[in-house]
């Protein structure tokens, strides 16, 4: 292929690795080669990933070239009972311990930016030889977070002036849902932001996943931010063959942190329970994943338990076969650090679905633009009780009518196909 260039991505989440992290690229990568770039893909070798889901191999490109790496992860020896971060997010079972506590206090003050700082300098001894012996790469892609990527790709960088950095922020840095969580002093919070801005800064382009997040990057860095989305591939399957829940269910996919517990659907299903006999008959929630303690706490305040099933984590395909046949899909933004740039890939992961969404976030987001946009369900505002209450009941009756679906429209824009071209583009630029 004519004007062919090649690219190193960097990346901490690769198959076997499961969870959000893994996505993204692992779709992008696939249309890489019909776009002109050849992408090496530098991962680490049996790392303690959150989640492990084997069937994502089948999904990597034969045209891709890997290559992985042991790396050096100090929480890996405390136990999964004190790692607070064990599933992917700050999720926990119960109330912290005092080990788990001096856990986050040590991630926060002294694993700086994160735990997999003891990969940078090992990254950097290895990856300087990889570039001098393959001179055709051109490009090297960070994807954080880790954002100990980013300082990997950064010290590449100095290194080889000539090739041009690409920073991928799949969620942000000091603006991250949990970066309060990690109870930084003053120098721990001084070093985050010096190494932050550094890389906003040195990159050739920054990219992230939605409009609002770059604005909070653009704040920090002074310069303009590109946004590529998340994004999906829209299968293609026979809608009618699928068997939906007999119950109105109501399932949120992924795990679920303090920050992301929808508060104003609890209230709002306590209410129509109250008020309405069917509904009562038929209601049903399903959180499939991670569940932090105080979900379920306030799950059973709003005297919801008897309705409430927990579904311990499933590999990928098998969540996406549920989200097909769930009647209601709940998506929740994180209510904390940059609210209004919260875009998951899990929303299109919905979008492919093809059942109605309702979402929770902050108004005037880029999640409230998507789901307009897309016209693929109801999005509530976190505080609105009454609108939570009428979309839950718009559903409803048409699930009594056994008419319950939706229509998306403009899923054009988010395939990874596409977004994959952008990001092409943007290297040979």
């Amino acid at each position: 292929m004519k004007n062919e260039t090649s690219a190193l991505l960097i990346t901490f989440y690769w198959p076997p690795a499961g969870g959000a992290g893994v996505h993204r690229w692992l779709r992008f990568s696939n249309y890489f080669k019909e776009n002109g770039v050849n992408l090496h893909v530098y991962c680490p070798e049996d790392a303690e990933w959150p989640l492990i889901d084997k069937e994502l191999e089948a999904q990597i490109s034969p045209d891709l070239t890997i290559i992985k790496r042991k790396i050096f992860e100090p929480h890996k020896y405390i136990g999964k009972k004190n790692n607070p971060n064990v599933s992917g997010g700050f999720t926990r079972s119960n109330k912290s311990s005092i080990i788990q506590k001096l856990v986050i206090w040590t991630r926060g003050n002294l694993f700086i930016p994160d735990a997999r700082m003891f990969w940078i300098r090992p990254s950097i001894s290895y990856l300087k030889t990889y570039l001098k012996n393959n001179p055709q790469i051109e490009t090297i892609i960070s994807t954080g977070p880790p954002h100990s990527l980013h300082l990997i790709a950064r010290k590449l960088k100095k290194k080889f002036p000539n090739i041009k950095w690409i920073a991928d922020f799949r969620d942000p840095w000091t603006e991250i849902d949990f970066y309060k969580e990690l109870n930084l002093g003053k120098w721990a919070d001084k070093q985050q932001h010096r190494l932050e801005k550094a890389c906003l800064q040195e990159a050739d382009e920054v990219v992230t996943i939605s409009q609002n997040c770059a604005i909070g990057l653009e704040t920090i860095a002074g310069r303009k931010i590109q946004v590529i989305t998340n994004g999906y591939n829209f299968p293609e399957f026979d809608r009618e063959s699928i068997r939906l829940d007999e119950k109105f269910s109501i399932v949120h996919f992924g795990s679920m942190p303090l920050a992301r517990n929808p508060e104003i659907i609890w209230q709002a299903l306590d209410l129509i329970c109250k008020e309405n006999e069917d509904f009562r008959n038929d209601l049903e929630i399903k959180l499939v994943g991670p569940v932090d303690y105080t979900v379920q706490e306030r799950i059973e305040k709003n005297n919801l338990t008897s309705y409430f099933k927990h579904i311990p984590l499933v590999k990928h395909q098998e969540s996406i076969n549920l989200q097909r046949s769930t009647q209601v899909l709940l998506l929740v933004g994180n209510n904390t650090g940059n609210v209004k740039g919260i875009l998951t890939g899990k929303f299109f992961e919905y979008l492919g679905a093809y059942r109605p969404i309702l979402a929770v976030g902050a108004k005037e987001s880029d999640l409230e633009e998507a789901v307009n946009f897309t016209k693929s369900g109801f999005f509530v505002d976190y505080h609105n009780l009454e609108d939570a209450k009428k979309a839950i009941l718009t559903y409803y009756t048409s699930f009594q009518k056994k008419e319950l679906s939706i229509n998306s429209e403009n899923l054009s824009f988010f395939t990874s196909k596409e977004l994959a071209k952008q990001f092409c583009d943007l290297i040979k630029k």
